[in-house]
């Protein structure tokens, strides 16, 4: 058996580009902001592959997959040093009158929101949304119900960023 290499550029090939220079020079706020939406990024090219390899797409879920390590590769070179545990907790939920609280991901922020809520047993008109920063960048806002919208304005042909009513949440 042949070892692999433990130089950096050989476990991630994105190392060796010029531009791998540049994101890495970036200010620390965006290069977390890029970081954060490449990583979920990834998850969700990955979930895609098995989804389409189950299907037996077997070319889907190649292209999904190769998506999916290039976009961690990128994310990786945008963390910290390389490692993601600098930012393990990278969303801020802010809330009008509230303590901030920090999360991991999408599903932890609308969890957390969810949590005070009902621990306060606040109606939807006494408890306020809260706002998602990355890098003191909003990413998100979560209404009542613990879904998360692009930030702004709520108009009737949203999508929500994420849906905690999905079964596949978690």
């Amino acid at each position: 058996m042949t070892r692999r290499s433990n130089r950096a550029e050989v476990r991630n090939p994105i190392l060796a580009l010029p531009a791998a220079r540049l994101l890495q020079a970036m200010p620390a706020d965006t290069r977390t902001l890029l970081a954060v939406l490449l990583a979920d990024f990834a998850a969700d090219a990955r979930r895609r592959s098995r989804s389409s390899w189950d299907s037996r797409k077997a070319f889907v879920a190649a292209y999904w997959a190769t998506v999916a390590v290039y976009a961690g590769h990128i994310a990786r070179i945008l963390y910290r040093g390389g490692r993601r545990s600098a930012t393990r907790k990278p969303f801020l939920v802010t809330q009008k009158g509230y303590p901030d609280l920090v999360a991991a991901d999408w599903v932890e922020a609308s969890r957390l929101y969810c949590e005070r809520r009902d621990q306060l047993g606040l109606g939807a008109s006494l408890y306020p949304e809260a706002l998602i920063l990355v890098g003191g960048t909003p990413v998100g806002r979560i209404s009542y119900n613990g879904r998360i919208w692009m930030p702004g304005p709520w108009e009737a042909c949203d999508e929500p960023l994420f849906d905690n009513r999905r079964a596949d949440v978690g």
